[in-house]
């Protein structure tokens, strides 16, 4: 399809016709999340593609044998062959073959849940059968890779510099000195090494009991300093709530072995929850979705913007609208593990969402505002590192794409369907986005929008996607829910305290099952367009060099990957197109 600017196209009226029909099929709802935008339904052309249904389907079939092996062996000797025997197309034609499939699972759902209260870490390890045994099960509890969760984990966006010691943390000079001996807390601060995370946008979660354990979250606060002479970021104190006092003390790595680890477990339960909530669904699925909708309402399927941003955008309304139906539903898989209520869980999500300021999120703004964008002062920080090759690769290739129409400012001052496009993305009865710049769109600016928009349904995405697997998916190193009230105030803890906080093994097990099937499937590939997608011979040079730069920045990435611990979820193979699962 040739692309055009809607002042340039030669048939107008048809055009039109086809923007009008567009509107009819693509219609805003505000009641499923209320009140971010999303489709009334999904069309047809929206819906997942076969080979995306393959790939699903694969995964749970490992799925279903791990059911198998971690069943009693009677089970097994009934149930495998019927599974061997399924053929995997068959099983996604087949009406029969399907429902076996659902029969068996269910069957095998209950023929395993191990004691309510674990004996030992072992119990978790056994959940993996077919389904790989992540390696942050070797060494979760390590001071080291705790810290490494903040920078190169599921959520490596909440870590700031401290400009100044925080009055809700009190930390005395000496604490600091006898967790980080040969250093000063002073010069930490002075040197700019000291960094908080903290969790109180989770305050308002109300503690959650379904589907029949009492659960809790709490909102703590977690200090780092950069060590002088390895430069790598290490824990340094945890407070397990906001407010300082007698039943909420300051724990160190000085502190008696479980309950240092239980309040490192503390950290992981508000970090999955945000994640879950906040990062993840609020600001990558339900932050893209607007834009979707305003693209195909507003933009006409040849008009030049339109035809770069669908890549980025195909069965993203699916997956969410799946989403809101099951997984964030009530009685749904979130509503399961989550520490919270499914109405707060999903209130958290909202807020996520409308407080993601456009203004705050482009990249490395948003590193700039958190004061660490400096090397000198935090040289390890992967996601960082990682994720700005991407940002300034898509940035240079939408650049150059939107050059190609926008030759003057006459071209895009006179482009109605862009206008109609951004005027509908803020708009009260449209997208809802917070924070877009008022008044005429400018190119540079432009540019900026929508590479934001990508960067979001690719790189940032598969950012925050694909540690499902390799670090959620063991329950007890990033727990979705904590199990046991202020469990940090038991003196002396005990192995036993601390297994008592993590999930049951029932429990764990869904986790398990969610985080293998959300973090293993990959459809599409960033920067790998349809053939001869882009019919204009102007494109061909700037798209060959946009997948050029990414070949490289994968390359980059593999030879940082050999002289610091591995941060693989930004592998070029590894990041979609789109927002798809």
């Amino acid at each position: 399809m040739s692309s055009f600017l809607p002042q340039y196209d030669p048939d107008p009226e048809s055009r039109e016709r086809c923007l009008t029909g567009a509107q009819r099929e693509y219609q805003y709802s505000y009641d499923y999340i209320s009140p971010l935008a999303m489709v009334k339904n999904v069309p047809a052309r929206d819906k997942f593609a076969f080979c995306w249904w393959l790939r699903v389907f694969q995964r749970i079939r490992d799925v279903i044998k791990n059911e198998f092996l971690i069943a009693t062996k009677s089970d097994r000797e009934r149930n495998f062959k019927e599974l061997d025997d399924l053929s995997l197309l068959t099983s996604l034609r087949k009406g029969s073959a399907a429902k076996t499939v659902v029969r068996l699972t269910y069957e095998l759902a209950q023929t395993y849940r191990g004691p309510a209260e674990p004996p030992d870490l072992e119990v978790y390890t056994e959940l993996f059968q077919k389904i790989g045994l992540p390696p942050i099960a070797k060494d979760f509890h390590r001071d080291d890779a705790f810290a490494y969760q903040r920078i190169a984990g599921p959520n490596p966006v909440l870590l700031r510099q401290l400009g100044q010691l925080d009055d809700r943390l009190p930390l005395s000079a000496d604490t600091f000195d006898s967790v980080m001996p040969g250093d000063s807390l002073d010069a930490a601060l002075a040197e700019g090494r000291l960094f908080l995370v903290d969790y109180a946008g989770l305050e308002a979660i109300e503690d959650g009991n379904f589907p029949g354990y009492q659960k809790f979250l709490y909102a703590p606060l977690a200090l780092f300093a950069v060590d002088k002479s390895s430069k790598e970021l290490m824990p340094v104190a945890i407070q397990c709530e906001q407010t300082p006092g007698d039943e909420n003390p300051v724990l160190t790595p000085r502190s008696d072995r479980y309950n240092w680890l239980i309040a490192k477990t503390i950290v992981e339960v508000a970090d999955a929850n945000y994640h879950e909530a906040i990062t993840h669904l609020g600001r990558t699925h339900l932050f893209v979705e607007p834009f979707v909708l305003a693209t195909c309402r507003q933009l006409a399927t040849n008009h030049p913007l339109s035809q770069l941003l669908r890549p980025h955008f195909k069965g993203t309304l699916a997956i969410n609208y799946a989403a809101h139906e099951s997984l964030v539903s009530i009685g749904g898989a979130v509503d399961k593990l989550a520490s919270g209520t499914i109405e707060s869980t999903r209130a958290a999500a909202i807020q996520g969402a409308q407080s993601y300021r456009i203004d705050e999120a482009v990249m490395p703004e948003t590193f700039r505002l958190r004061g660490v964008d400096d090397l000198a002062t935090l040289p390890n920080y992967p996601y960082r590192d990682d994720s700005l090759l991407y940002w300034n690769a898509i940035e240079r290739w939408v650049s150059d794409y939107l050059k190609i129409w926008y030759r003057d400012h006459g071209d895009l001052a006179n482009d109605h369907e862009l206008k109609a496009w951004f005027d509908e993305l803020q708009s009260p009865e449209g997208g809802r986005i917070q924070g877009l710049r008022e008044g005429e769109l400018d190119l540079d600016y432009l540019v900026e929008l929508v590479t934001l928009v990508i960067f979001t349904a690719s790189v940032q995405h598969a950012a925050v996607n694909f540690p499902q697997y390799d670090l959620m998916s063991y329950a007890p190193n990033m727990p979705l829910a904590c199990y046991a009230e202020r469990p940090w105030l038991t003196p002396n803890a005990t192995e036993s305290d601390y297994l008592r906080m993590l999930p049951p093994l029932e429990q764990a097990k869904l986790q398990m099952n969610l985080g293998y099937v959300l973090g293993k499937v990959h459809y599409t590939q960033l920067g790998k367009y349809p053939w001869r997608y882009f019919r204009d011979p102007r494109v061909q040079a700037p798209m060959k060099a946009f997948q050029n730069r990414v070949k490289t920045i994968d390359e980059q990435i593999r030879d940082r990957n050999q002289t610091r611990r591995a941060y693989k979820f930004l592998l070029a193979s590894g990041i979609p197109q789109s927002i798809n699962i």
